[in-house]
């Protein structure tokens, strides 16, 4: 489905602009709605936030390797709800074509952290200096071995004060060496705040009854890829999926 033409509504920030609201220690609040709606929710925001836009480009692809050990042990402590959790990946920036390696922390007090280091090497096979930063900044030393593969387009909307990112993320593509599942009708929306404040973004997803909710891209890939893996917590998340997916297919 192509974007409409709201997207072109926006006024465009630059990455140079963006660096002022980087938040890698922050505030995550995450929705999801049926790609049906995506033009709605961006025409009601225009006035309130601007567009990251890279050489005349405002949708961004987004290409994630996803690494765990052999028993998935990253992604049982997101389902057993550990307070103190992280995701190691390799994500590769499709508009300027830079590769990070990144750990994603949440802490026991709700926070998301972000630690990430610019690499060259983008392979399901992570390198000597891949596995170190991850043993590094995850505080634990394992092998790390390739799990899965994501792949999205990324709207970024960007307000300076207060200091917020919204990503929209659509398109979703999710596979591993077994299989693939692609989820075209949904949007996946997380708002990034250093501290809670008001906000165009949650105030609109409220006046529209769209429930916040907890939700991993990497938790609802394994559950929807890997085969006989516990899920029993995730279940409700992953039908919800399942369910605003097959609105785009009626």
């Amino acid at each position: 489905m192509e974007l409409g033409d709201c997207i072109h509504s926006f006024r465009s920030v630059d990455l140079a602009e963006m660096d002022a609201v980087a938040l890698i220690n922050r505030i995550d609040t995450k929705f999801v709605f049926p790609r049906s709606m995506l033009d709605t929710v961006l025409a009601a925001l225009t006035s309130d936030y601007r567009i990251l836009e890279i050489n005349g480009v405002r949708n961004h692809h987004y290409d994630s390797i996803y690494f765990d050990d052999a028993r998935h042990s990253l992604y049982l402590m997101h389902h057993n709800e550990r307070g103190n959790r992280f995701k190691l990946r390799l994500r590769k920036y499709g508009s300027t074509g830079s590769v990070f390696m990144e750990v994603k922390k949440k802490t026991n007090t709700g926070r998301t952290v972000k630690e990430r280091k610019k690499t060259d090497a983008f392979s399901e096979v992570a390198d000597s200096s891949q596995l170190d930063f991850f043993n590094s900044a995850g505080g634990r030393v394992s092998d790390w071995i390739y799990s899965l593969r994501i792949g999205f387009n990324r709207i970024t909307l960007v307000s300076i004060d207060p200091p917020e990112r919204v990503t929209l993320d659509l398109d979703l593509q999710v596979e591993d060496r077994e299989g693939h599942f692609p989820l075209g009708g949904i949007v996946i929306a997380e708002v990034k705040q250093g501290s809670r404040a008001s906000s165009p973004f949650l105030s609109l997803m409220k006046r529209m009854r769209i429930q916040p909710g907890s939700t991993s891209k990497y938790c609802l890939a394994v559950t929807l890829l890997k085969k006989n893996i516990k899920y029993n917590l995730f279940k409700s998340r992953r039908d919800r999926f399942l369910r605003v997916e097959s609105i785009h297919h009626q």
